[in-house]
């Protein structure tokens, strides 16, 4: 009885000890890795602190602040996906590079890759959308234009088509091995193992790359005969006044989509050689292994930056995320000194007070003008705001 006893201990030191050691080295691989990977987690960490604040501001703004429009349709529609994409696809891609060869789930690589294609390519379909329809409104002036609830359809069937071009991912990617001395092996959310060897990863990157460049390609065939169209006519911006089109709105318009194409381009031209070269065929240094997993998210970019747009291109919008951070700051700091009355003091009367000073700022203005010509300014005003 204590010989087996003594047998079954000896049996299990050994075993206990290489499973501690091979755990160890793949610690160790996994950091090593993740620290060439440290550009890209700072990356991310960035922009999802500042993606989930400016999408956020943005959904109040527009949604509450703005008359209902086709362009606020896009926006709004374009925020939600931009913030649904800073809370799940960021994060996912921020675990992978945080363990690179220590990925814990294939439930969360499959899905948050899934839902990561979906907010990628309905991203890119929505701005598509935008462009047809500041098209029609520029070049096709006298056709029938895309109402508000055509503009929730098309939007709707944009993330339809994304749900159907992204929902092969959820096949193709999952638990890829990776192999080291020892019998040390690591996994990776990557192409799945199941289907690496096979031809369809290749042709679900074709179909991709596809539709990458068919947006592309229609994106700067639309607003290069918008620009035209405009720079055809002399004082095109009194032109479009008269037609109620806002030319801010088109250049916002414009923005958004060289902030689309420029922040896509890395990620295409790497899936691009890595399809079409069976591979990679970079160099493996340590320059390029710290770059490249940021190259290949810099798309996540086009989800961050829409609200610095429109704070830039956007008088309304950056008014009233003006007033909205003096009023938190008056808040602050009433509520420090005790002025409880003060405090209460809310957003809208601040809103109330700055139409008012612009009110009789305008009405002083304008005195010497008749009122005729006043008050149609002022609808003209009103139109282009919600244009």
């Amino acid at each position: 009885c204590s010989t087996s006893k003594f047998a079954a201990r000896s049996m299990s030191v050994p075993y206990n000890t290489t499973t501690t050691a091979i755990f160890e080295t793949l610690e160790e691989l996994n950091d090593k890795k993740a620290r060439q990977r440290m550009p890209t987690i700072v990356f991310l960490c960035i922009l999802i602190a500042f993606g989930v604040i400016g999408n956020i501001v943005v959904l109040v703004v527009y949604g509450l602040r703005y008359r209902p429009s086709t362009f606020r349709s896009y926006i709004l529609t374009l925020a939600v996906i931009d913030l649904l994409s800073c809370l799940i696809a960021m994060p996912v891609e921020l675990v992978d590079n945080l363990y690179p060869l220590q990925f814990f789930s294939e439930e969360v690589c499959k899905g948050g890759r899934f839902l990561g294609h979906v907010f990628k390519i309905g991203s890119a379909l929505i701005i598509l959308v935008m462009a047809v329809g500041r098209f029609r409104k520029i070049c096709r002036p006298f056709s029938k234009q895309i109402s508000i609830n055509q503009a929730h359809f098309l939007c709707a069937l944009a993330m339809g088509l994304a749900i159907f071009f992204a929902w092969p991912n959820a096949i193709v990617q999952g638990m890829r091995k990776h192999y080291f001395d020892g019998g040390v092996i690591g996994y990776d959310c990557s192409v799945d193992d199941d289907v690496s060897k096979t031809i369809y990863p290749f042709i679900y990157a074709i179909v991709l790359f596809t539709v990458y460049i068919s947006v592309f390609s229609s994106l700067v065939t639309l607003y290069t005969l918008i620009i035209l169209r405009i720079r055809s006519h002399n004082n095109a911006e009194q032109k479009l006044k008269r037609m109620k089109i806002n030319p801010r709105v088109t250049k916002v318009m414009i923005a958004i989509t060289v902030a689309f194409i420029v922040s896509y381009i890395p990620d295409c031209i790497m899936d691009a050689n890595y399809t079409f070269n069976q591979g990679n065929t970079l160099p493996s240094t340590p320059l390029v292994l710290a770059l490249l997993p940021l190259l290949a998210r810099a798309y996540f970019i086009n989800n961050v930056i829409n609200p610095l747009i429109y704070l830039i291109g956007e008088t309304k919008f950056r008014k009233i995320v003006k007033l909205s951070m003096i009023w938190v700051l008056r808040s602050l700091q009433r509520r420090d000194t005790g002025d409880v009355f003060a405090a209460s003091f809310s957003a809208s009367d601040t809103f109330r007070t700055e139409r008012m000073a612009t009110y009789h700022k305008t009405s002083s203005s304008n005195k010497s003008q008749p009122s005729g010509n006043h008050s149609g300014q002022v609808r003209q005003e009103i139109s282009q705001t919600n244009t």
